[in-house]
C-alpha cells in the first residue's frame, strides 16, 4: 500500500497538474480546509515542505 492515501493522491495529482487550492476542493468536492488539510499530510509523509518537491517525490516512489 502507498503512503498515502486514495484522496491524498488525488489532491497531489490535480496539484501536478497545477491547480490551486480552490480549483482542487471544487474537483473533489470538498473544501478548502480539507484540500490544505491532505497537502499538509502529504507534506509531512513524503519529508517535504513545497508542492514542487511533493510532486517529484511522489514521481520518484511511483506514486503519481
Amino acid at each position: 500500500s502507498s503512503i498515502i492515501n486514495m484522496r491524498e493522491t488525488e489532491n497531489l495529482d490535480l496539484v501536478a497538474q497545477g491547480m490551486s487550492n480552490k480549483e482542487r476542493a471544487e474537483q473533489l468536492f470538498v473544501s478548502n480546509y480539507t484540500v490544505e488539510s491532505h497537502i499538509k499530510h502529504i507534506y509531512r509523509k513524503l519529508s517535504v515542505t513545497k508542492r514542487t518537491k511533493a510532486v517529484s517525490t511522489a514521481r520518484s516512489l511511483g506514486i503519481l
